[in-house]
């Protein structure tokens, strides 16, 4: 595949992107505005670019980069400056240019020198998507850069993909493990067949109980399509995403790590590994568009607690080996959890129950639980043996609707893939 000059020819809004360099802080705009200002001129007039300066201008820019880098990676995310996250996204988008304009001064370039450039281009984009903000003036240009790429190169081009099948269709739990998921002394939780939209509103959501609904999502492509991980692998095999690396969020053994999604399959979900990976709580559809074809958003999440919110749900992708685990926690938005393939254990609390689950007392974490309620320390917890709570399995193409505040723990038996639906 030969995409050299693809993405400036057709997909670069020069004026744009030199707009949005007002967002940007003064530290690193003075250099990229030098930088944009030569590259657009050169394009505008169609004069060869200058070698030398290109090579020098990837220098500076991969020097402005690092700089970002490292302010989003002090302190808390939340206290970063939105204008270091235009930054990254910008100073992406510009080292991209750069790198294309690279490939097509060399001469004579190999297939795999081309195919290891495109996959730079791609995960550079990626981290501008991941670690960036969207540019007031383009806020879908770094997305539609990576689709626009990454439908052009084929994934067999780019080295670490795994041709090694998961056959999700055999991925079950045995009735040994099955019958230790289901833990003593919990209700069960309430099942519902397609249930019409009406009897949801009026049974369900209204009355704010969790509930298991069978047949809701039996149209969804991504029930089969998914199953399949060659078929993730050429849609989004080159993608770079964020993996949770540890067993738990709560433990001092976890990190994350940017992986592409080749590498996380391969490393995590293909082949056993001492520690868990797990893709968990990424907005997967936003940064990969491709994949929202194979879902739809449930009918049931149009109904709302709060009339003057017309929102669109936040929407999440959870995939990982099995034994992945979600502490105890609650959310404060109603969530319908999907299953696309392989089995949870999903164990619930009542917001009532909450002084008996012992939530951590740190801001971060307040509304985390520090009891485990799969292996209960009665001793150290005393009071959670007052805990009332219920249990499900939840099974491909089942929904679990978790109203909020409803304390919930989820366990992979198997390998999994669940997308959930946030909304208020």
């Amino acid at each position: 595949m030969n995409c050299e000059g693809y993405l400036i020819n057709n997909f670069i809004p020069w004026e744009k992107l030199l707009e949005d360099l007002q967002y940007m802080p003064n530290e690193i705009k003075q250099h990229v505005h030098l930088i944009l200002e030569i590259l657009y001129a050169s394009h505008k007039r169609e004069r060869p670019h200058d070698e030398i300066f290109i090579e020098n201008s990837l220098i500076k820019i991969e020097t402005c980069i690092d700089r970002t880098w490292e302010t989003l990676n002090s302190g808390y995310w939340k206290d970063v400056s939105i204008e270091y996250r235009y930054s990254y996204s910008l100073c992406s988008i510009v080292k991209v240019i750069l790198l294309e304009i690279s490939s097509k001064l060399k001469s004579n370039i190999s297939k795999l020198e081309e195919s290891a450039l495109n996959l730079g281009i791609i995960q550079q984009i990626d981290k501008g998507i991941l670690l960036g903000a969207p540019l007031p003036n383009s806020p879908q240009l770094l997305t539609d850069l990576a689709s626009k790429i990454n439908h052009l190169c084929d994934s067999t081009e780019f080295p670490g993909k795994d041709t090694m099948p998961l056959d999700c269709k055999k991925i079950f739990a045995d009735e040994k493990s099955i019958n230790d998921a289901l833990l003593p002394g919990f209700l069960p939780i309430h099942r519902y067949n397609e249930p019409s939209m009406e009897f949801f509103y009026k049974n369900i959501f209204l009355l704010k109980v969790p509930a298991l609904i069978e047949g809701s999502i039996k149209h969804w492509k991504a029930l089969q399509l998914w199953q399949n991980m060659e078929y993730l692998t050429k849609i989004a095999g080159n993608r770079t995403v964020p993996v949770e690396i540890g067993s738990r969020y709560t433990e001092d053994d976890w990190s994350q790590r940017l992986l592409t999604l080749s590498e996380f399959l391969k490393t995590y979900v293909l082949n056993k590994n001492d520690e868990t990976g797990y893709l968990a709580q990424h907005q997967l559809f936003e940064q990969i568009p491709e994949l929202k074809n194979d879902f739809t958003i449930p009918d049931y999440c149009s109904f709302s607690d709060n009339e003057d919110v017309d929102e669109e749900p936040d929407i999440n992708a959870w995939f990982g080996p099995a034994n992945t685990i979600s502490p105890l926690h609650f959310d404060p938005k109603n969530n319908l959890l999907c299953q696309v393939f392989g089995l949870k254990r999903v164990i619930l609390y009542p917001p009532e129950d909450t002084e008996y689950l012992y939530p951590y007392d740190t801001r971060l974490l307040d509304n985390t639980a520090q009891v485990d309620p799969g292996n209960p320390d009665y001793e150290k917890w005393p009071a959670f043996k007052k805990a009332k709570g219920i249990i499900c399995l939840l099974n491909p193409g089942e929904i679990l609707f978790i109203p909020p505040k409803w304390w919930h723990h989820v366990t992979s038996l198997t390998p999994s893939f669940s997308i959930s639906f946030w909304w208020t």
